[in-house]
Parts: structure tokens; sequence; C-alpha cells
């Protein structure tokens, strides 16, 4: 008798290639002064839940999104018709809009309802150039265009210091005025990191510079040399990297938190306005997605990631 024995055939599963770094998801914005629409959007925020804001600087409009776009909420301010020149929303979702005229910060809950305000003492001459941003202790940085530099409130609304102006008071032995190179002249961005540091760029040099809470300099990050000619408009911060976008390029710079530059990524091939120079801003989200604000198409362009 012949016995044999045969073997289960084997199958290799195909390897799938690794997703690429930034996966384009999805796009959404329409155009219109309305709630829930964008006439001349200016700026943007996510908080902790991956809820998008996007404050309106035509309409007075803060607009409240879903991570995918769908509208939450719009309001407006009821005491003043607004002008937004950018935004920030703490750790409980409470929303903070810069006022482009009047110089202060309107603080309102997470419904819409107004709370409070902060008058920042930014000069006439540069309200509209001011950014703002929030730790999560409720403290509030404000920047501007030389000579104001960057200030910053304590969540009690008073004025904690300032660093990179005129008349700079970081602390009992710190100079009076900035050095030269130490002072923000033009500001375009500001952001602050779940580490607790302070992320700023300026449109005139394709840097981000690195402060912690005292406004002590940390570091300061260069774009490759290669994209000299890049004008950082949008900046953002999660527990691994640190990211930038450029206005002259649809592109995308990554740092990890040691400030070792780790990747560009080219966005041309889904956002507009190759070679000409428009306003972006990004926000990066708990939910692992990156967002993407052209000013110009008033659209927002979502990218989930794969670092």
């Amino acid at each position: 008798m012949v016995s044999g024995c045969s073997h289960p055939t084997q199958t290799v599963a195909a390897q799938q290639p690794p997703p690429p770094p930034f996966e384009y998801v999805d796009t959404w914005g329409s155009h219109g002064d309305g709630p829930g629409q964008f006439d001349k959007p200016i700026a943007m925020a996510s908080d902790g839940e991956s809820i998008i804001y996007i404050a309106d600087a035509a309409t007075g409009f803060i607009h409240k999104f879903s991570p995918s776009g769908e509208p939450r909420l719009s309001f407006q301010d009821d005491r003043t018709n607004m002008h937004a020149v950018d935004l920030a929303v703490d750790a409980g979702a409470a929303i903070y809009v810069a006022d482009g005229r009047l110089g202060t910060v309107a603080i309102f809950f997470s419904d819409g309802m107004r709370h409070r305000e902060l008058r920042t003492g930014t000069p006439s001459a540069v309200r509209e150039s001011m950014h703002i941003a929030v730790d999560a202790y409720g403290t509030i940085y404000v920047t501007a265009k030389h000579p104001f530099g960057l200030h910053k409130f304590s969540p009690a609304l008073r004025p904690a210091g300032s660093w990179g102006g005129s008349a700079a008071k970081l602390g009992r032995a710190a100079p009076k005025e900035a050095p030269i190179g130490a002072q923000i002249d033009n500001p375009s961005a500001l952001a602050v990191g779940p580490d607790g540091l302070i992320y700023l760029t300026e449109s005139a040099q394709p840097q981000i510079k690195i402060y912690d809470d005292t406004g002590a300099p940390q570091r300061t990050l260069s774009v490759p040399a290669d994209a000299t000619d890049a004008q950082l408009t949008g900046v953002a911060v999660n527990h691994k990297f640190i990211f930038a976008v450029s206005a002259t390029h649809a592109s995308v710079y990554v740092w990890s938190l040691d400030g070792s530059y780790r990747l560009t990524q080219d966005l041309s091939a889904w956002v507009p306005g190759a070679g000409s120079v428009i306003v972006r801003k990004i926000v990066v989200t708990p939910a692992g997605d990156l967002l993407l604000l052209d000013t110009a198409a008033a659209r927002v362009f979502r990218f989930r990631l794969h670092l």
C-alpha cells in the first residue's frame, strides 16, 4: 500500500503599500455671507473634540463645524460689528476672537454667548496684524507687528509679561528692550503646543521662533534650503510634530518636536493657487487630521496624517 501526504495550499497576501504621510480625505466649504458659509475666512482653530472653528472677517460670523465639515453653529457678536483677524479655542471649548478694529479679544462660551473681553493695548496702527493663542491653563498670548511684540495675559485677563517688542518685560533681570534680532517684526501665525511652548512665524522670514512661557527663546526652525522663498502663514503643533504652511507654495513643512526637520509635503495636487501668494491656515486635530484653510478659495482641505 502506497500512502502519501499532501500539503495545504499556501497563499501569500499581497503586501499593501503604506499610506502616504498626508492622505487626502475631502474638501468642504461654500461661498456666501450666511451661517455656515465663507465670505472672507481669516482664521481657523480646533478643540479637543476635533471640532473646527472658522472666523470670517467680512461677516463677523464665527462658525463651528464637525470634523468632516457639517455645520454645527454660527454666531455673531451681539454687541459690536466684530472684525475678526484671528481666533483660538481653549481646553474648555471657550472661543477667543481677536478684533482688528478694537484691539480686543472677545471671549465666548462654546454656545456663542459672550463671556468677557480682553483689552490688549494693541496700538491702532497694528491691530490688523494681531494673532492670538491660548494654552491649556487659559493663559492668553497676543502678538502683533513691531513695536507690540508678544504679550502674555493671565486667565484673569491681567498682563503677565511681554517680549519681542520695543519695551519687552520678561522678568526681574530682563532687558527693558529686546535686542536686535530678538524683536518680533511682522508675525503671521501663533500657536501654543501641548508642551506649553509658544510657536511664532513671521512673514518676512521662513522660520518658526519657539519660546517658553516666560519668553525665553528655545530654538528657531528654518525651512529647507531649497524653500527659502517660502512665506509661512500658518503653524500647528501636536504631541509629535510641528507643522507650518506656506503662502507661496501649497506645501506643509514638518519638524519633530526636538527641532529636526522631517519632510516637505506638496499639496498642490489638491490645494489650488500654485504660483501665487495666498494666506493659508492649518490645524491638526486630536483625531489625526490636518486641515488647511485656503482663504482665497474659501475652502477647507482635510488630510489624514500617517506620520
